[in-house]
């Protein structure tokens, strides 16, 4: 009976090579995550203010994003099927690959919010209707708040940074309640502001999804780290990661 080999080290040039492709994909994928970053603030800020100048800029940047989208997913599909990693590597590759998805539906939402800013803008708004539009500021702050800290949460792979990110999400729904019940007050006063309240009531709904896929990517950290998967856990759980 012959004696067992012990395992092979790594080859240090594979491992080298694999670092680089890892650490390339992951620029790119924080790369992107900075223009979303932008992109959602300049969002906000169009429609709270009904500025079409900043609605422009958000769909100019659609190229640029849809670019950097497309060079993180090649470089995503070329980890695996180079070096198809394993365990905590495989963790963190698909954590950066589920963060290209939140990010470009986050992208969506900004470009969505941007359509709204146009429409405003081509209706004329008197600054009392504009003023109806505040609260997509108000909300745009800590939805885009998740977003950076989530973002600085994936850079530095800092799972407690992540779970604060988590339970501070009940926050943006109190926000986003508050601002649903003024909106109501907007209809009292005066019936022919509906129409104003249903775009801005759709911008709210967007800064909401925004501040849903900042939470996302926080979760998928957890993972990440941890191995423990908790997209689909009842909030209170992450205090106990």
């Amino acid at each position: 009976m012959t004696d067992q080999q012990p395992p092979r080290p790594a080859d240090p040039h594979i491992l080298s090579r694999f670092d680089g492709d890892l650490g390339d994909f992951r620029r790119l994928v924080l790369e992107l995550g900075e223009l979303v970053h932008d992109q959602a603030i300049l969002a906000s800020k169009a429609v709270s203010r009904c500025d079409i100048v900043k609605a422009q800029k958000v769909i100019g940047q659609r190229k640029a994003i849809r670019d950097l989208d497309m060079a993180a997913l090649e470089a995503n599909a070329r980890l695996f099927a180079i070096h198809q990693p394993v365990a905590r590597d495989l963790r963190f590759v698909l954590t950066l690959s589920r963060a290209i998805y939140d990010l470009e539906r986050i992208s969506g939402e900004a470009v969505r919010l941007a359509d709204i800013a146009e429409v405003l803008y081509e209706h004329d708004l008197s600054r009392h209707e504009c003023a109806i539009f505040e609260d997509v500021g108000r909300m745009g702050d800590p939805a885009i708040g998740l977003l950076e800290r989530s973002l600085r949460a994936l850079e530095e792979e800092d799972v407690h940074a992540a779970v604060e990110v988590a339970l501070d999400s009940e926050n943006l729904e109190k926000v986003f309640s508050g601002s649903i019940r003024r909106m109501a007050t907007y209809v009292m006063e005066d019936p022919r502001n509906i129409r104003w309240v249903i775009d801005a009531t759709l911008g709210l709904r967007a800064m909401e999804r925004v501040g849903d896929h900042a939470c996302s990517i926080a979760r998928n950290i957890v993972f990440s780290v941890t191995g423990k998967d908790v997209r689909h856990a009842n909030i209170e759980s992450f205090e106990a990661v």
